[in-house]
């Protein structure tokens, strides 16, 4: 076997997958191509295995485990905790079909605009659910999302969105609160995640807590802190030019729809 030819690279961090490796020549390329490429780009999103989630999920990744979804990869089991790095965050305001109406996708709508009727709505707990149809159940929710970078076990370097509505609301919230008052970017936190059964008007689902991580709560390389920089503003020109999607494909939809609302605030 020929011996392989050990060639110097350059690192670069693509928009919302781990970072990739190029050859030192061709990183000094002009881009060609990919113009159009990332104007409708999807991210993976972070599931929890519930209670009534299929079978086949469970026995994957038990019941109150933590995968990234449609992908199938692990994050964490019950009862184990994960290191997630926060790398943008940004609202949407949502319509939910009934989950009995067959014929409609499960977010029917989704919209960034804060001035928009959805939003307006979901803000109000008189106008948050309405019926329509053959005596279905319309909800419109505020979601408050993250996209974040896992920084622990098998899973480690994989992005995914992190969503919190319904019934898991305030926790995104407190989060928002936690970072907010951190004087730091939102890229240099480490934040450590674990699932916790919660409990509410004869209903139960696995939602997650928060804490800081023993290994340090602050990302502490210099080269670290800058290629998270890159993905940050990457990320954020597609947040913010609404160009951003959520991949909802195989979404646990009987679980999403039965989470409280009590805790979205009006």
């Amino acid at each position: 076997m020929a011996k392989k030819t050990e060639t110097n690279t350059t690192e670069l961090a693509t928009s919302v997958d781990a970072p990739i490796v190029l050859p030192d020549w061709m990183a000094t390329e002009e881009v060609k191509g990919v113009e159009q490429v990332g104007e409708h780009m999807t991210t993976p999103r972070l599931a929890i295995v519930q209670a009534m989630s299929d079978q086949e999920r469970k026995e994957t990744f038990g019941e109150g485990g933590v995968a990234i979804m449609p992908d199938g990869v692990k994050v964490a089991g019950k009862d184990e905790e994960f290191i997630a790095i926060p790398l943008v965050f940004w609202v949407t305001w949502e319509q939910w079909s009934d989950i009995n109406d067959s014929g409609s996708p499960m977010i029917e709508n989704s919209t960034q605009d804060s001035t928009h009727e959805i939003a307006r709505k979901a803000r109000n707990k008189d106008t948050r659910e309405e019926m329509y149809g053959d005596g279905f159940k319309r909800r419109y929710v505020e979601s408050l999302n993250f996209i974040v970078k896992i920084d622990s076990g098998d899973a480690m370097g994989e992005l995914a969105t992190m969503s919190f509505s319904v019934g898991e609301h305030h926790t995104g919230s407190r989060l928002c609160g936690l970072l907010k008052r951190r004087p730091c970017s939102i890229f240099a936190n480490r934040i450590a995640f674990k699932t916790a059964l919660r409990q509410r008007n004869n209903r139960s689902w696995y939602g997650l807590d928060f804490a800081n991580p023993e290994m340090g709560a602050i990302v502490q390389d210099k080269e670290v802190y800058a290629e998270l920089e890159k993905v940050h503003d990457s990320l954020s020109g597609l947040v913010n030019s609404n160009k951003l999607v959520v991949n909802r494909e195989d979404i646990d939809t009987t679980t999403e729809s039965e989470m409280n609302t009590e805790t979205i605030p009006i």
